[in-house]
């Protein structure tokens, strides 16, 4: 459950904190006093106008279903103005992760095959491109390091590995493109307004949301249920000042 007690800014998507998703037993007093000391504000998801919408700092009322695209507006905003964490996101493993002193370790590097229509078909293997096992006892993942495809083990905790964030290549005949190239290219597919007329939104409140989730470092959250609950996963920005 995310920290709301520390929190500085949340965007609640299909979560009504004050009726329910846990909110009257846990939630509701930690958001009441946020907001109370001004130590955080939020915004609201939610075609209906419900009771943690009437006291959010921003309201969205979009259209039922489009929380994905809303989600891609965000992400093409945070893209576009290089608010993402590429510190964290570079780390590939457990040992990279450590020597930042992160806690966690992302696959936003690993490189994935891309099929003859376009589409992310699954992890690029070691074999796949005829690299040698070497030491590793398994057909490792890969991802690009200075410019080389670098096999790697995730739960290494002595090695570390970074890889390079923007990837869209060829290798034996393969096109294959990192995760965050995935993402970054399907976020780009449309126009921040667009996305907002998918979602029957204003862009300019996408573009004012995501520069306030952007502005609080690892103290902003985003909390939904359903089809959205995956949205957290692609929201990892710096610090104020950080690159």
């Amino acid at each position: 459950m995310a920290d709301i007690g520390k929190s500085e800014f949340v965007i609640f998507t299909g979560a009504s904190p004050f009726e329910a998703s846990f909110g009257p037993t846990s939630r509701s007093m930690r958001i009441s006093e946020g907001l109370d000391t001004g130590r955080m504000k939020y915004a609201v998801v939610d075609p209906r106008f419900s009771k943690a919408a009437s006291k959010a700092w921003k309201w969205l009322p979009a259209k039922p279903g489009t929380e994905g695209a809303l989600a891609l507006a965000l992400i093409r905003w945070i893209f576009d103005n290089s608010r993402y964490d590429a510190r964290y996101l570079a780390n590939a493993n457990k040992a990279a992760a450590d020597a930042d002193g992160e806690p966690t370790w992302s696959g936003s590097s690993w490189l994935v095959k891309i099929d003859a229509a376009g589409r992310a078909a699954r992890l690029l293997r070691a074999s796949d491109i005829g690299l040698e096992q070497g030491n590793f006892s398994f057909d490792t993942p890969l991802v690009m390091k200075q410019g080389q495809f670098t096999r790697f083990d995730p739960n290494d905790k002595v090695n570390a590995v970074e890889g390079e964030l923007l990837v869209d290549t060829t290798a034996n005949g393969l096109r294959v493109k990192s995760s965050l190239q995935i993402l970054r290219d399907e976020a780009s597919s449309h126009t921040i307004e667009e996305w907002a007329e998918i979602c029957g939104v204003k862009a300019d409140d996408l573009a004012e949301i995501a520069s306030e989730f952007t502005s609080h470092g690892k103290k902003r959250r985003q909390i939904s249920t359903g089809v959205s609950a995956s949205i957290p996963t692609v929201f990892t920005t710096p610090l104020p000042g950080g690159t």
